[in-house]
């Protein structure tokens, strides 16, 4: 009897025991960052092992259909062709693409990746985190109002001194985005923080300058790839719990797939490729 109960809360006590986390070899994202000094994009990551082959295009993120990385998609994807697709930025619902260049202007990599799902019959998968789990993730290792700030800067302002929002006055475009982009997935802002007097006023605080959405050497800031900046290192955090998220998503993928296809951003391909083809070789 006394064997018997020893063994039966050996066992109790195993399964109570948190799963071990799975880690993956990436790249420092500031040896990513040399790299893509000297790389254009697309960066592809082809990775094949007996039966099992997966291959990423690490994309430029723009929405210009004559950009070389949109004739790339479409080759490696009917050559692959996959039996899944993983995308950047969430899941994407539209059917609506009526050909492969108005996926191309409408939603840039993923519209093309997703209308040539559509037309193979392929599920195509959100790779990438949550924004409410990422959210939950980065508000555990920095202070919310910097976080904030990082997020507004590379989601929005950026993109958009960049041409990527259109005509529509930036701080317009804030007040319309604010709630669906980061309140409704859980970013923790009350009625005050959502406004963008509080935006402006952190980059007043933080940056020291009166903000103007123009680019200025201020945005080198809230760059991930330099090395000497705060913002850069929170850049760097959320890029690395990302690719977490898509490694682990591919992986399990793999149990059920042998061909696999996805876009990415060109930083992300980078960074995961000694992983993926470590991923793809474990499955072998």
């Amino acid at each position: 009897m006394n064997k018997l109960f020893l063994l039966v809360l050996l066992f109790l006590c195993a399964c109570r025991h948190p799963a071990e986390k799975v880690s993956y070899p990436t790249r420092d994202y500031l040896v990513v960052g040399k790299m893509m000094d000297t790389i254009k994009p697309p960066y592809i990551v082809d990775a094949s092992a007996g039966k099992k082959h997966v291959v990423l295009i690490g994309c430029d993120h723009n929405r210009d259909p004559k950009h070389p990385q949109f004739a790339l998609i479409e080759q490696y994807f009917k050559k692959l062709k996959p039996q899944i697709a993983f995308n950047e930025g969430g899941q994407l619902a539209d059917t609506s693409i009526s050909s492969f260049r108005d996926g191309i202007i409408k939603h840039g990599e993923s519209g093309a990746l997703k209308y040539l799902s559509d037309r193979s019959h392929i599920k195509m998968m959100d790779g990438d985190m949550a924004d409410s789990a990422e959210f939950g993730a980065m508000l555990k290792k920095y202070p919310k109002d910097k976080l904030f700030l990082y997020y507004v800067m590379e989601r929005m302002v950026i993109p958009y001194v960049n041409g990527a929002y259109g005509k529509i006055p930036f701080e317009a475009f804030y007040t319309k985005s604010v709630k669906p982009w980061f309140v409704e997935p859980g970013f923790p802002l009350n009625f005050q923080e959502q406004r963008y007097g509080y935006f402006t006023n952190l980059y007043r605080k933080y940056v020291g300058t009166d903000f103007k959405p123009v680019i200025t050497n201020d945005i080198e800031r809230f760059d991930y790839l330099n090395s000497n900046c705060e913002f850069c290192a929170i850049g760097r955090a959320s890029k690395m719990v990302r690719d977490s998220t898509l490694l682990s998503k591919i992986d399990k993928a793999l149990n059920t797939n042998d061909r696999i296809m996805i876009t990415f951003g060109q930083g992300h391909a980078l960074a995961i490729e000694p992983a993926l083809s470590q991923i793809v070789a474990k499955h072998h």
